[in-house]
């Protein structure tokens, strides 16, 4: 995966819908949207992460974007009950995990586990979107170092020539679910960090093969900010990629030139 010029923007739907008729529905919207755009978009313009159950039914119907899980074990094909392995996912129809969300943190995932998840699903060859953000934000700068930290930790595990398929999502915990987001500077600044750690990690050429995005109460309003001055090369959505006309202008606008 080289730089893109064109914005990678993934919605992040969490435990909704309610049901497949409801995803179906909005994915089947969501690509005449696409479709009829007075913008010329891509052939691929967005990115959804569902409920795995819907994953082999949506990703039949979605042909202008990609479908991909929300989180994925670190665990090997075995006698383990209750656990997704990163190729049962691709088998049925995924292109894409998230690792590391703050919500999935929250619920006790450990640096270790995540290590894990990503050396898995990178071997894999699946596009990995790896979440990391800071709680709260000193004035002094110190969240800087323990993101970069949290980097190198999480990849630890993850050799640089796999870097090629890895995405990297700035999410603010403090900003998630919010009134307020992060500032485009305050994007911008963490972007440098981000990747500083990975040049630390791979060399600065395979740093730059990797996609910087920005999630944390990113709106229709806001969304293009991020891209044109936040240093990012794309956006990481929830709540806004549950609502058709809000997500599609989304697209839109952060697909205009």
């Amino acid at each position: 995966m080289n730089k893109r010029t064109l914005p990678i923007i993934i919605g992040n739907w969490k435990t909704t819908p309610a049901t497949l008729q409801d995803a179906l529905k909005f994915v089947k919207q969501l690509e005449a949207k696409c479709k009829t755009s007075k913008i010329k978009l891509p052939k691929k313009s967005y990115y959804l992460a569902t409920p795995d159950i819907f994953i082999p039914y949506l990703s039949d119907v979605c042909k202008l974007g990609f479908i991909g899980s929300q989180n994925v074990s670190g665990l090997s094909l075995g006698q383990i009950t209750g656990a997704t392995i990163p190729s049962q996912l691709l088998s049925g129809g995924a292109d894409f995990t998230i690792i590391g969300h703050s919500e999935v943190r929250a619920r006790g995932e450990t640096a270790e586990e995540r290590s894990h998840k990503l050396a898995l699903a990178l071997q894999s060859k699946m596009t990995t979107i790896f979440c990391v953000g800071e709680k709260t934000r000193d004035k002094e700068g110190e969240y800087l170092g323990e993101l970069e930290a949290d980097v190198k930790e999480s990849l630890s595990l993850v050799t640089r020539s796999l870097f090629d398929n890895l995405i990297i999502a700035y999410e603010p915990v403090w900003a998630i679910g919010g009134k307020t987001p992060a500032t485009p500077q305050e994007c911008f600044e963490v972007v440098i960090a981000l990747r500083r750690a990975l040049a630390n990690i791979a060399g600065i050429d395979y740093a730059k093969k990797v996609h910087v995005l920005y999630g944390g109460t990113v709106t229709d309003d806001n969304a293009r900010t991020f891209i044109d001055e936040g240093g990012v090369d794309g956006l990481l959505i929830g709540r806004a990629s549950q609502d058709i006309n809000e997500f599609s202008r989304i697209i839109k606008n952060c697909h205009a030139k």
